[in-house]
């Protein structure tokens, strides 16, 4: 899973990565701040497929068959294209999430979990999400979550009992995520997880 990551980009390297439209009166407007670390729950910065920023409530709620309020972070990649709550935004609404690095905890014998900071090649990149609306205490909100995949080695070692990695989108496929007509197939090929020598970590603090 992805529960914790690190933004620590300028604002004007985001606007340039990203080739954002109309992002310096985007950020005048709503604001920006480099964060070395990023909550779920909380408003988070997103690109979506017109290569606008916008901020998005990161946990997407719903009610599953039974009535039953459902909440999520995550999604898998696997079946993001099946589960109710997930598929529509999947298939219209993907977005990219600037980040520079995230977090993950690596259970040890005695139940304790020691925290390891992890970043990838790029020192600026793209977790794949996707938004719709959704409810959030009472009010509607643009709601999205990061989409999750089958780990490496080095993920698979770290997140040792939930083995998941999040799914990074390299910078030249940035626009096919984002396109709508982009074929299932390709979408598949996209979510596939980054290699282990791609994958640098370290014990956080």
């Amino acid at each position: 899973m992805c529960g914790r990551y690190l933004r620590k980009a300028l604002k004007d390297t985001i606007i340039k990565h990203f080739e954002l439209v109309d992002g310096l009166d985007y950020f005048d407007e709503h604001g920006y701040s480099a964060s070395s670390e990023v909550f779920p729950g909380t408003q988070v910065l997103a690109i979506n497929r017109e290569h606008r920023p916008e901020d998005i409530h990161w946990t997407i709620r719903d009610r599953a068959w039974d009535g039953k309020l459902v909440s999520a972070i995550n999604a898998k990649a696997e079946t993001i294209n099946k589960v109710a709550m997930f598929r529509d935004a999947f298939k219209t609404d993907r977005l990219l999430i600037p980040a520079t690095g995230l977090y993950e905890w690596q259970t040890q014998p005695d139940g304790t979990k020691v925290k390891y900071k992890i970043w990838f090649d790029e020192p600026l990149f793209a977790f794949a999400g996707i938004a719709r609306d959704c409810e959030i205490k009472g009010e509607q909100n643009r709601c999205g979550v990061i989409i999750t995949t089958t780990p490496n080695n080095i993920f698979r070692e770290i997140h040792n009992l939930k083995q998941r990695q999040a799914v990074v989108i390299k910078t030249d496929d940035y626009d096919k995520w984002l396109d709508p007509k982009t074929p299932a197939d390709e979408l598949k090929q996209l979510m596939l997880p980054l290699g282990d020598d791609e994958t640098h970590f370290e014990k956080a603090s």
